[in-house]
């Protein structure tokens, strides 16, 4: 994950910039991401590069205007990604290509929607991992990229919906969709519908909360919803806060511990993200919650 997150910076950096960067100009640009000694840095950076070209990734090499002697720098020209994907921006498109060629999904093809969004197909080295394929998956793809309505049957219900985002969490997937009857968001287990998705013509605008669910963490993905409470230490406050992103509700109380309210509908990831600080959390709300930790925790023993 941290060569993936380097990766992902990398890219972000070169395509910000208007002129082309330094190798140590792209080290100032996203600190922490590469060894201090110089050595390793050019080492994992030429690594870096070779990589993202061998991807696919149109990684420009040119002259520093006003550089004496002459220093050779990179970047990435928007130009190369944004003319031909109208839907997606350029670091959005960079990311799926270089997604698209570590994570797979199975039986993955030139015909498939994630390939025509700007996902590039690699038959040389293997994926690190591959996702299951569900066989709704394109047609929620489709819908996706042309802004379509669908229609579908869902717990012995007619829904029409305007999809919103295509989420993979728990070995699930899920489709997160406004739901028209019901005005409301919800989200839908693809492979809990019944029958196929019937594409409508109906065109739709794009959500106002969709940015904000792009943003959301995993554990808030899934069908039912329970609202936890978690208390965590001062100590761990501030990063617990930076995790669960600008929309965290929580109460702080004197001693600079916080009460994090959360929505879990996946708990399995919510427990992971409890254990993650050790003895600086504790499950408040509901009992049922909280005996569920303890007893987990119990059996571990």
């Amino acid at each position: 994950m941290k060569k993936i997150e380097r990766l992902l910076n990398l890219i972000s950096a070169l395509l910000a910039t208007e002129r082309p960067l330094s190798r140590h100009q792209i080290r100032e640009k996203i600190p922490g991401a590469y060894a201090e000694n110089d050595e390793s840095f050019r080492r994992t950076f030429e690594r870096d590069k070779d990589e993202l070209r061998a991807l696919g990734l149109p990684i420009s090499m040119e002259e520093v205007p006003g550089t004496d002697p002459p220093l050779k720098g990179y970047l990435i020209r928007r130009s190369d990604y944004e003319a031909n994907h109208p839907v997606l921006d350029a670091e959005e498109i960079a990311a799926l290509h270089l997604a698209s060629n570590l994570i797979h999904l199975q039986g993955d093809d030139i015909d498939s929607p994630f390939h025509k969004m700007g996902g590039v197909l690699r038959d040389k080295a293997p994926a690190m991992g591959e996702i299951p394929r569900e066989k709704l998956i394109d047609t929620c793809m489709h819908a996706l990229i042309e802004r379509l309505a669908i229609l579908f049957s869902y717990k012995n219900d007619k829904r029409e919906v305007n999809p919103i985002r295509l989420v993979f969490s728990g070995s699930n997937w899920y489709l997160i969709a406004y739901d028209k009857d019901r005005q409301a968001i919800r989200h839908f287990r693809l492979d809990r519908i019944e029958g196929q998705i019937e594409l409508t013509n109906e065109k739709f605008e794009t959500h106002p909360e969709a940015s904000e669910i792009t943003q959301e963490p995993p554990w808030r993905f899934g069908e039912e919803e329970k609202s936890v409470e978690l208390k965590i230490d001062k100590s761990h406050a501030a990063w617990a806060l930076e995790t669960v992103g600008e929309r965290a509700v929580y109460d702080e109380l004197s001693d600079g511990s916080i009460i994090l309210h959360e929505v879990v509908r996946d708990w399995k990831i919510f427990r992971s993200f409890i254990l993650s600080f050790l003895g600086s959390a504790e499950v408040m709300k509901p009992p049922e919650s909280r005996k569920a930790i303890t007893d987990w925790l119990e059996s571990m023993q």
